[in-house]
């Protein structure tokens, strides 16, 4: 089973759920670029760790509206659609993020 044989048909991610996960991963990026910053001017091993701790975090909430979109979209669509796939995919996805 592929992710697009489970998702055939069906809107990916709702316009609310992508402009909210975008205006993170902007906000990710100039992180990561302080993070490279910090490296490249020497700084504490402690406060350079902090960081990546902290864009680690904003990435785990990306991950999370993303996922809630997922369910509330796309397993919904394929539960009511009786895509016996859907089971399979949710595990794996499940497994995979937790």
């Amino acid at each position: 089973m592929t992710n697009t044989e489970t998702a055939q048909g069906r809107q990916l991610i709702a316009a609310e759920a992508a402009e909210d996960a975008l205006v993170r991963l902007a906000k990710i990026g100039g992180q990561v670029q302080g993070v490279s910053r910090m490296i490249r001017e020497g700084r504490y091993c402690v406060d350079v760790l902090d960081q990546i701790a902290s864009v680690q975090k904003a990435l785990d909430g990306v991950s999370r509206t993303v996922l809630r979109n997922y369910l509330e979209r796309c397993v919904t669509d394929a539960i009511r659609d009786e895509d016996p796939l859907i089971y399979d995919e949710l595990m794996k996805v499940l497994f995979r993020h937790r």
